[in-house]
């Protein structure tokens, strides 16, 4: 089925509890997703490891308010069925190409991207190799691990998040799942995120903290698809790139560089915010996003 832009859709039940979902069949897998609202079309790209599109449930309503709003899970996350080898599983390219599927099945046209962490590289990754799906990106703390390896200071913090990550690859394999989630996120975000995080983030992050064990464990096996800064430099659409003030420090050094060699960009930090901006200040996230959207509506 055909789900053409002018549609407006309102499901009830997407709206109180987010628990129904569409699906479209690619060639390689399943993808769930939410699609509410009329209008513009806006997709939502969670970030890497224990997430889904729930991740979005703060944006969903006040966005549909004004958008067509898709809001999708990423092959093999809640509550989509295991896609095959794991080996490429941290490919921009290949979750890129999924999310282009996505586009033109659904026959969106040229679209909003909206992209968190891992997320974010997906759609900078997309707007590079398909510049035609493209109206604008917003970007939250994009890792570009290949980015962090050459800044300075930065091979020493991609290697800190190794040793963050291996002790929660060890208690997921072991079946400690919830250990194994607090240690990822304490370790990638600082101590004592994982538990700050409201009970339905905590929940999300179960529902997918298998995929941890996914996660590359060497410094060669990162950011091995990210766009490089000559591709970063032939993105021509308006950009906003947002950081929270208190990120780790990898963030905000990768996102400095990036706005360095994106040609259309706005940078914005917010203050008092760490990483999970859009969770744990929906309020301040959802303005300035939907104010840079309505900014170039029809563009």
């Amino acid at each position: 089925m055909v789900h053409r832009t002018t549609r407006c859709t309102r499901d009830p039940r997407l709206m109180s509890d987010m628990g129904a979902y569409r699906q479209v069949q690619l060639d390689a897998t399943t993808l769930a997703y939410i699609d509410q609202g009329c209008g513009t079309p806006v997709i939502f790209v969670h970030g890497s490891g224990p997430t889904d599109l729930r991740t979005w449930e703060r944006q969903i309503e006040p966005f549909a308010a004004h958008f067509r709003v898709i809001a999708y899970s990423r092959r093999s996350h809640y509550p989509n069925p295991p896609a095959g080898n794991t080996a490429s599983f941290h490919s921009t390219r290949m979750h890129a190409r999924d999310l282009a599927d996505l586009i033109t099945r659904l026959d969106l046209g040229r679209v909003h991207l909206v992209g968190f962490s891992f997320g974010a590289d997906i759609v900078l990754r997309l707007a590079a190799d398909r510049p035609e799906l493209v109206r604008t990106l917003t970007l939250t703390g994009p890792p570009l691990l290949s980015w962090l390896a050459t800044l300075p200071g930065g091979h020493e913090l991609l290697k800190e998040r190794i040793n963050a990550i291996l002790p929660a690859k060890c208690a997921i394999q072991q079946g400690n799942l919830e250990q194994g989630a607090q240690i990822f996120i304490d370790g990638l975000m600082g101590e004592g995120t994982f538990n700050a995080l409201p009970a339905s983030s905590r929940a999300r992050i179960l529902d997918n903290a298998h995929l941890i064990g996914a996660e590359p464990a060497e410094t060669g096996a990162v950011g091995t698809d990210d766009i490089t800064r000559d591709e970063a430099a032939t993105i021509q659409v308006p950009v906003m790139l947002l950081i929270g003030a208190a990120s780790p420090l990898a963030f905000l050094l990768v996102s400095q560089e990036l706005a360095q060699h994106l040609p259309n960009v706005a940078y914005v930090q917010i203050s008092g915010a760490s990483h999970l901006i859009h969770v744990t200040h929906p309020q301040t996230y959802n303005a300035v996003v939907m104010e840079f959207l309505a900014r170039h509506r029809d563009r």
